[in-house]
């Protein structure tokens, strides 16, 4: 079994919490009420800034050209395609676009972007922490689609991007990097703490969005 598929394993009481979450859930059948939805929208806003520049991040750090341009891409593709559904989304919300930059980030969304900041001088650290959202993000958009139920057009909007076929082929990439992280000298003395904190700060950002807090 390759380190990836282990770690996915072994945090799979974090991974299905989030799928179950009441406010995932609301997404899929469409009850999630407007209002506690739009604060995905700036709070997800905010965890992008960080996330793209750990991607740049991960584009400098990686030991291979293929890898290099494999997150550099990817940097790219959100800030050209994941934020612009934010934009989107915002306009039909009303919000405007400097309301996203100026809003106050929620302890969950402030404890992730932290989490992100550290991880960003290790290269297996980096990875490990990157790859739970990518996985999280598949796995919940794919179990939201297959429901068939009847949403807001927004919600639809929302699992349309993340069952994209551009966003579900790049999590295998995510995983084999992390198993070739394993190639590393002492890259297995943080990856495992890594990825478990990042699967448990996916679940209290999906918690913090639905206390509002």
């Amino acid at each position: 079994m390759s380190l990836a598929s282990r770690l996915r394993r072994e945090n799979d009481a974090l991974f299905e919490a989030a799928r179950a979450h009441p406010f995932v859930r609301g997404i899929g059948d469409g009850s999630l009420p407007r209002e506690v939805f739009g604060r995905w929208i700036t709070q997800d806003w905010l965890y992008l800034q960080g996330y793209v520049v750990a991607l740049d991040a991960a584009s400098q750090l990686a030991l291979t050209e293929s890898s290099r341009h494999f997150w550099g891409e990817l940097a790219r593709l959100t800030r050209e395609v994941e934020l612009e559904l934010h934009r989107g989304l915002a306009r039909r919300f009303g919000l405007p676009i400097n309301a996203l930059d100026e809003a106050a980030p929620f302890g969950a969304t402030t404890s992730y972007l932290a989490t992100l900041k550290a991880a960003r001088s290790s290269y297996p650290t980096l990875v490990a922490t990157l790859t739970p959202c990518a996985v999280g993000y598949a796995e919940i958009a794919r179990d939201l689609d297959s429901q068939n139920a009847h949403r807001p057009a927004d919600y639809d909007a929302w699992i349309a991007t993340y069952t994209d076929a551009a966003f579900q082929q790049s999590v295998p990439i995510f995983e084999a990097e992390l198993n070739r992280c394993t190639a590393i000298e002492g890259a297995m003395m943080t990856i495992e703490g890594a990825y478990k904190d990042a699967a448990r700060c996916e679940l209290e950002f999906w918690e913090g969005l639905w206390q509002g807090r």
